[in-house]
């Protein structure tokens, strides 16, 4: 009998021990999100500026034509977006917070896919007219 319980709680905690650790990493993606799949995603980069002063422009809207990524320029003016791979790319950038830091018009720039990081380097955004 004693024998039984002793291999009952080796289960057991066999069982709580899996769940723990399944715990521990669906936290862990709840807080830092899945991994890139690198190699098959695309780093494209950049800082966005005024045409006119040279000064960054933060809360600038960068996407991917036809694809549901995007993210804001940050008080640098500078973004980082990963996209699955493809032979070329429209980014789109928006100007989407009105007047609070400056209007700019909306601009696309085409580009080809040479490796696995894209940097744009400096983008200039025109004033609003």
């Amino acid at each position: 009998m004693k024998m039984t319980k002793g291999i009952g709680r080796k289960i057991l905690r066999k069982i709580y021990t899996g769940l723990g650790l399944t715990a521990v990493a669906l936290v862990f993606q709840a807080c830092y999100g899945t991994p890139q799949t690198m190699g098959l995603d695309v780093l494209i980069r950049g800082v966005v500026k005024s045409k006119k002063t040279e000064e960054p422009i933060e809360g600038i809207k960068v996407s991917v034509k036809d694809m549901d990524q995007a993210e804001l320029t940050n008080s640098a003016g500078k973004f980082q977006i990963y996209v699955p791979q493809e032979e070329f790319y429209t980014i789109q950038f928006e100007d989407i917070d009105g007047a609070e830091n400056g209007s700019y018009s909306s601009t696309e720039i085409h580009v080809d896919f040479s490796n696995d990081k894209i940097d744009l380097d400096i983008i200039s955004l025109d004033d609003a007219k």
